[in-house]
């Protein structure tokens, strides 16, 4: 063999050990997968501990797992029992007490001789740490409950340390004030057959709404940002409808879509006075907008039409603002 030829062989022998040693260490490498997880404190009117959020898990874990995880990315404390399997007691949360009216309203029970509907508000304990949220805060059986995807009783039979996460699972951790009667899971828990509370309202499967906001991009000053707030006041009121929580994923996604300016009420394209005076007339009620109109219109962002978002439109027009 030629001085040529074994200097050939030899980079061709180099090149393939160094092809299968890349192969070999990519094999060790274990395969990346995503779930999405929130951490939900809607019951208090305290929205999200930890907003939608995608979440890397290897093959295999479970979900105690990717939630102790995520939180100790996000340097939230918590507190869990692990003697037998994962019981999540509290998370540190700063928080007041904000219950909503259509929880603490509800009749939960009724007395034959005074003829008196009991609220369940009345069974709502002050004694609480404003600096954690867990177990036997505000009533006896409130705690931390979970939920994969659009819940099923064989799913909430399993403990976080129980159930395999899979790829897109959309999990949800929600304090419950009764046994998961205000967030729609105690009749398929079957409670009620416990002498618990039944479902106080029917709850909408939320787990496409969650998806949407672990995943939507919203740049400053675009009117998606209107809409993605509006996905996540949705998500908050737990008797939204599912009709609520469908319009609000398609006004985001549509929006997302064509790239529309805030300001351009008329989804012309274009920033003209028009559109200032399509937002005053809204304002008198000669018109109404729709859920993507009123995104748009709400040039400042803060949740509403007044006025001033005609006024920032007449600024954007002659550039004292920018789009």
């Amino acid at each position: 063999m030629t001085k040529l030829k074994r200097i050939a062989a030899g980079l061709i022998s180099a090149a393939l050990t160094c092809s299968a040693l890349a192969v070999s260490a990519g094999a060790l490498e274990p395969e990346k997968h995503k779930a999405v997880l929130s951490v939900e404190a809607f019951t208090i009117g305290c929205g999200y501990v930890l907003e939608p959020t995608e979440v890397e898990f290897n093959a295999g874990d479970t979900v105690d797992k990717l939630f102790t995880k995520a939180l100790d990315e996000k340097n939230i404390a918590y507190e869990a029992s692990t003697s037998s399997g994962f019981y999540l007691e509290s998370i540190d949360f700063p928080h007041t007490e904000n219950i909503p009216s259509y929880i603490t309203d509800k009749v939960i029970s009724h007395d034959e001789e005074t003829g008196e509907d009991m609220l369940f508000g009345e069974e709502i304990d002050e004694d609480y740490s404003p600096e954690s949220l867990g177990q036997s805060d505000y009533t006896f059986f409130s705690g931390w409950m979970y939920t994969v995807n659009a819940p099923t009783a064989e799913s909430l039979s399993l403990a976080m340390s129980q159930y395999e996460v899979h790829d897109d699972d959309v999990i949800r951790v929600q304090f419950s004030l009764d046994c998961g009667s205000e967030i729609g899971i105690a009749n398929l828990m079957g409670m009620p057959d416990h002498g618990f509370h039944s479902d106080f309202y029917p709850v909408a499967d939320k787990t496409e709404l969650t998806r949407a906001i672990a995943r939507a991009n919203a740049s400053e000053n675009s009117p998606k940002i209107n809409a993605l707030n509006k996905m996540k006041l949705t998500a908050e009121n737990l008797p939204a409808s599912q009709a609520e929580v469908d319009r609000s994923i398609s006004t985001f996604t549509e929006l997302d879509r064509g790239n529309i300016k805030r300001g351009d009420v008329d989804l012309n394209g274009q920033i003209s006075i028009a559109d200032a005076i399509l937002i005053q007339k809204n304002l008198v009620d000669i018109i109404n907008f729709n859920d993507v109109e009123y995104c748009v219109a709400d040039t400042n962002f803060d949740g509403s039409i007044h006025i001033a978002d005609a006024i920032i439109v007449q600024k954007i027009i002659v550039g004292i603002i920018k789009t």
